[in-house]
């Protein structure tokens, strides 16, 4: 972490102690414990201003979080990182606000509601078989590379019915445009998945099929059809937001498992509460850190914002607010069901939430069915990062390969 951010002095309406000199994407510990580094924040106040990337606030109080996202006309989501990121498509629905988010966002849910989320379910069932017993028999794995990112790609791939056999190529192109180490090189990756997406947009307009992708395509909007442009930039959210998002929650649920054999024996004991029960280890292990714009002046724990402030709105601390929640570090079972901030709220609360619970539900019955003792490899290392989408890296676990 650098010893100074190199960013230019505090605006005035920032008083002095509202002020600490964090990165959150280099959170001290972050590397550890993405959620934990996070948590640490929360000694520092419940609204605090950091001058890392230009300057932006951070609410660590899970009730001004819950606030934040039911005033969606207060706080915008028109920008979707810290630093503004310029994408070279306008990611679509969610950097729209008010009526012009309601219609795409239409445009998408049909393949998100509950009854079609069950028809994907045989299909992500054997696939997490098949990705289990390929490895299996070795005793270890990667769950990030050989896991976590595999299977939710996958579903991607079958709800816009695009090849299967593309999973590879999409996988190194995702992960070198958020994960390469210059702008240079994640914006060459992105402008690939956009043309690739380009191409089967394309030949959609000229062969829809009753995939989700022909039918955002085809679809119009206030009697207009969607431009090349707007179809990419849903295509683009769609494949990101399922990728980065699900396979970050599978992998945190995983190591915690890994580490605390008495979660796994309960599970195993309860099949029928996996539901449930995959609801307290989200609520534990938040993922996503969005980001909102102030769109007028308003005072918010006895400070005003200024119109075009950002503030990062962390979900897992909402999770891990002890006014929220008691003991909210640990997992608790037979915790009394709670609304939390996993998926968000208000009209951005997340378009894919059933989905990542089919996920999220399959990978434990399936894997505790196969492997049902586990734990960290000691030989080699977990590492962990925060930012706007805290993520796992690298999972090495490790298991008796003799039987099930």
């Amino acid at each position: 972490m650098n010893a100074t951010p190199p960013q230019p002095p505090r605006p005035a309406h920032v008083p002095q102690e509202r002020v600490v000199d964090m990165n959150i994407f280099d959170l001290p510990g972050g590397e550890r414990d993405a959620q934990l580094a996070w948590k640490a924040l929360s000694g520092r106040g419940d609204l605090i201003w950091t001058p890392w990337h230009g300057g932006h606030w951070i609410t660590t109080s899970g009730e001004l979080i819950e606030r934040i996202y039911k005033d969606p006309e207060g706080f915008s989501n028109a920008e979707v990182g810290i630093p503004p990121k310029k994408f070279p498509v306008q990611l679509l629905p969610i950097q729209l606000d008010g009526e012009a988010h309601r219609a795409f966002r239409t445009l998408i849910m049909p393949a998100f509601h509950p009854a079609a989320v069950r028809s994907y379910a045989a299909q992500a069932r054997a696939l997490a078989v098949e990705l289990i017993e390929g490895f299996r028999p070795t005793g270890r794995c990667d769950f990030v590379g050989e896991f976590s990112l595999v299977m939710p790609l996958t579903i991607f791939l079958t709800i816009v019915d695009l090849p299967l056999q593309d999973r590879v190529e999409l996988h190194d192109l995702v992960r070198r445009s958020s994960r390469s180490p210059t702008q240079e090189a994640r914006t060459a990756a992105f402008r690939q998945i956009e043309g690739y997406l380009g191409g089967w947009i394309e030949r959609r307009r000229a062969d829809p099929g009753e995939d989700l992708l022909s039918k955002i395509i085809h679809a119009k909007i206030d009697g207009r059809p969607l431009s090349q442009q707007q179809v990419l930039g849903v295509a683009i959210l769609l494949l990101f937001a399922g990728l980065d998002t699900v396979a970050a929650m599978m992998a945190f649920v995983m190591r915690h498992l890994a580490e605390r054999p008495e979660l796994r024996a309960w599970l195993i004991g309860h099949p029928d509460k996996i539901a449930p029960a995959v609801e307290e280890l989200m609520r534990r292990h938040g993922v996503a850190n969005n980001v909102r714009t102030v769109t007028a002046d308003v005072e918010l724990d006895g400070v005003t914002l200024r119109r075009g402030d950002y503030i990062v709105v962390p979900n897992c601390l909402h999770g891990l607010d002890e006014r929220q929640f008691s003991d909210a570090l640990v997992v608790d079972f037979d915790r009394r069901p709670a609304q939390t901030g996993t998926f968000g709220w208000g009209p951005h609360h997340c378009a894919g939430a059933n989905l990542a619970r089919l996920e999220m539900r399959i990978l434990l019955e399936e894997w505790l069915t196969r492997i049902p003792d586990f734990e960290i490899d000691p030989e080699a290392e977990v590492l962990e990062q925060t930012g706007t989408v805290n993520g796992v890296l690298q999972l090495p676990l490790r298991w008796s390969a003799a039987g099930r």
